[in-house]
């Protein structure tokens, strides 16, 4: 601050020298600078020129440190929100495959005593340390695995429902008898892969559909709509058209219909239930449908929103349920 004071001085002592003064009778007389009042002059201002350049440099400088920061913070945040989001899941899928082939083996039991003997042998080579069954003799009777599929992994326990077949002595007839069962597979997980810790036991499975259900979701296709019984048969007509083509033809189903793709290996047969909305530019058309595939019928529920085109319609939006206020005016 000193120094810009300083130069301050200087240049006001300089500038000084060609302020306008009052004339002097007389001959004027020239007023000559010497050299070393010049030479301080142009280094002053020098002088100011580079401390303004370095006072703007600093300054650009501190901004510049500030965006650094700032740019380095949002990427630690976006990097520790990508991080959250993309948490590992709680199933390996090398866990379940090396888990899939203890099922396997498990319930596949050979009838004859070599492929028995074959497959405890094998079976005992998925535990971390031979399990100690103090049981002699027990009973193997011949099984084969028909399917499986892993429900959870929790604290190093994997619970499967398992679905095999199983040939029990009944006297002197045997018979196959079909099981279905829980069954929970204790492991651990060491550097170089996974084994089984102990010994798997069998529990009942719990059904995972809810005992209450809500009425809100209910559909009841019992309602009748408020359009004229012309336009209904015009719209029931189109439809008809429309699902004709939905399972045969994408270039005529492009004609009727926007961004909707042809089903193959299927066949319209019936429209079963129709109910039509009209608002002020489109037609909310809520229909059941019966298709056929190899022989076997379903039915299916749409939902599309139609526009006028000429003298016919055009599908503009197609979605696969019925909603249960379907009927509701007050929409």
């Amino acid at each position: 601050m000193n120094t810009v004071k300083l130069i301050y001085h200087h240049l006001k002592t300089y500038l000084g020298n060609f302020t306008k003064r009052p004339k002097k009778k007389g001959k004027p007389t020239l007023t000559l600078a010497n050299k070393k009042t010049v030479n301080l002059a142009v280094l002053s201002g020098l002088a100011f020129i580079l401390l303004a350049g370095l006072l703007g440099g600093i300054r650009a400088m501190t901004m510049s440190s500030k965006v650094t920061n700032l740019e380095k913070l949002m990427a630690s945040k976006k990097a520790a929100t990508s991080s959250t989001s993309s948490a590992p899941q709680t199933i390996d899928n090398r866990l379940q495959y090396y888990l899939n082939d203890f099922v396997e083996c498990y319930f596949t039991i050979p009838a004859d005593s070599d492929g028995q003997t074959k497959q405890a042998k094998q079976l005992k080579s998925f535990y971390g340390s031979e399990p100690d069954i103090q049981a002699q003799g027990q009973v193997k009777n011949p099984s084969q695995l028909s399917w499986s599929r892993l429900l959870t992994v929790t604290d190093n326990v994997a619970t499967y429902e398992v679905h095999y077949k199983q040939t029990v002595k009944n006297g002197d007839k045997t018979e196959e008898k079909e099981l279905v069962t829980g069954f929970n597979i204790p492991y651990a997980k060491t550097k170089t892969g996974y084994y089984v810790t102990g010994l798997p036991w069998f529990s009942s499975l719990s059904t995972n559909q809810a005992d209450k259900k809500s009425t809100d979701t209910e559909v009841k296709l019992n309602q009748s709509d408020r359009v004229s019984e012309k336009t209904k048969k015009k719209l029931d007509k189109f439809l008809t058209v429309f699902f004709t083509n939905y399972t045969t033809d994408q270039d005529n189903l492009d004609l009727v219909a926007h961004n909707v793709t042809v089903v193959k290996n299927a066949t319209f047969k019936t429209l079963d239930f129709s109910y039509y909305k009209a608002t002020d530019k489109t037609i909310m058309a809520y229909v059941q449908v019966t298709f056929e595939v190899a022989g076997s019928t379903h039915a299916e529920n749409f939902t599309l929103t139609l526009s006028e085109k000429g003298k016919s319609y055009y599908v503009e939006k197609v979605s696969h349920t019925i909603p249960a206020n379907y009927a509701d005016t007050k929409e």
